[in-house]
């Protein structure tokens, strides 16, 4: 059975390699892959007669469970109630994507080195894909900084692979310090790894929130590891993010080259970062894609305010959305996200609906944040599983970059590494499965 729950694991977490079988959007055949997978699992255990109790009275799941009824009841509030319907399914199959990963991490040793290992090896696919057409077409180089979709990987778009592969960073980090032997090899993958992470988030597919948060996680890792260091006498942890800074910091000049080269110097990374500028000299309008969110998030705050308990309906702010963005619409293209999750779940199931959400993501991250608090910001000494608490928190801060600027939540390939993680931190508030 060990077996099994291994393999469980490994079948969820690989849900964004799934095809797209000729489908408009990608992520519809990862939708149906996973309902299809949480059926089978489901009556698999059922048929083993495997005790579901204590899962079931797990207060995560208990929140997940109201998560769907609250957006269920938001069902009748809706504009459009088979679009409800469609969403209301995804969410279904979150939940029983928790519950069943709850299920088999529960069963295995070490899960979190599990989970860690399997996203890394997945990463190490996912990098290759991405890399391929330079292989395989001789046009390639061509299409650098032109955010093709030839290197959007296994994400529906540039902007999902970005992030995408940033958020399987900290996991990495993780797999590469259980390695004892062969330092130096771990250390040329590392390297090799997280300059081609930098190159196709800000290069290939120039996507401005990928760089802004892999540029953000330099500092953040440095000083993090020489408090570590300082700490622990642990200079692994310490290598791996000079390492990842030396990534960081050469991926400049050798953007700026290229952009030179191709002559596309408006889509090089200080070009990129540059334009976000416009924020700070509160000068939004002269940024399309800015101006576009500023006003999706006004819209969306709108709407929460004149429907603070039910909101639109689950998944109707797609539609609410040709309502309150009608001065702005040019054609047929409508805001269909508000590019930001919390703003946009409270929409659509009102601020009930977001409070549920929160409190899961609260409760589960909470012992890891002020663990992570107490050993970087006070005197006390290290835990055991010192490695693991940082590379959770760290995974949490890209999760709170992406979800404010995109829309994380309703990605399976990204929103597979957050409920795999939350299954692992809810079990382990059950029984202790910190690393030993």
């Amino acid at each position: 059975m060990n077996l099994i729950f291994r393999i469980n694991i490994i079948l969820y977490l690989i849900v964004g390699a799934i095809p797209n079988l000729q489908a408009i959007d990608k992520v519809s055949t990862q939708w149906l892959y996973l309902n299809v997978l949480n059926t089978i699992s489901l009556l698999f255990y059922l048929y083993k007669d495997y005790p579901l109790k204590d899962v079931l009275k797990n207060r995560g799941t208990i929140l997940f469970f109201s998560f769907f009824l609250w957006s269920l009841i938001s069902l009748f509030f809706a504009i459009n109630r088979i679009e409800s319907i469609v969403v209301l399914s995804q969410i279904l199959a979150i939940v029983i994507a928790f519950f069943v990963l709850m299920i088999c991490i529960r069963e295995i040793e070490k899960p979190f080195k599990f989970i860690s290992n399997v996203i890394s090896i997945f990463l190490l696919i996912e990098i290759a894909y991405i890399y391929f057409p330079f292989f395989t077409l001789d046009n390639a180089t061509s299409a650098i900084f032109k955010r093709s979709r030839l290197f959007q990987g296994f994400g529906a778009n540039v902007n999902i692979t970005a992030f995408s592969v940033i958020y399987k960073v900290p996991f990495f980090i993780f797999s590469i310090m259980q390695i004892k032997k062969l330092k130096f090899v771990s250390y040329l993958l590392s390297f090799s790894l997280f300059a081609s992470i930098v190159f196709i988030s800000g290069t290939l597919n120039s996507t401005r929130g990928a760089i802004l948060t892999y540029s953000l996680l330099a500092p953040i890792l440095i000083i993090t590891a020489v408090i570590i260091f300082i700490k622990s006498k642990n200079y692994k942890f310490l290598i791996l993010s000079c390492i990842y800074c030396l990534s960081v910091l050469l991926s400049f000049p050798l953007n700026v080259r290229l952009a030179e080269t191709y002559k596309i110097s408006k889509s090089s990374i200080t070009n990129r970062i540059s334009s976000l500028n416009a924020l700070v000299d509160n000068e939004v309008e002269l940024d399309e894609s800015l101006t576009q969110r500023t006003n999706f998030y006004n819209q969306a705050l709108n709407t929460i305010k004149n429907n603070p308990i039910f909101g639109v309906g689950i998944g109707n702010w797609k539609i609410k959305s040709i309502d309150t963005n009608k001065e702005n619409i040019v054609g047929y293209v409508v805001p269909y996200h508000v590019h930001n999750d919390y703003l946009e779940i409270g929409a659509e199931i009102g601020l009930v609906g977001l409070g549920i959400y929160l409190f899961i993501l609260v409760i589960s991250f909470k012992e890891t944040v002020i663990n992570f608090t107490k050993s970087i910001f006070t005197s006390s000494v290290l835990k055991q599983n010192y490695i693991e608490v940082v590379v959770i928190s760290i995974f949490l801060f890209i999760w709170i970059l992406d979800s404010n600027f995109n829309f994380p939540f309703h990605r399976p390939i990204e929103l597979i590494n957050l409920i795999a993680l939350l299954a692992y931190l809810n079990s382990k508030n059950e029984i202790d499965l910190y690393e030993k």
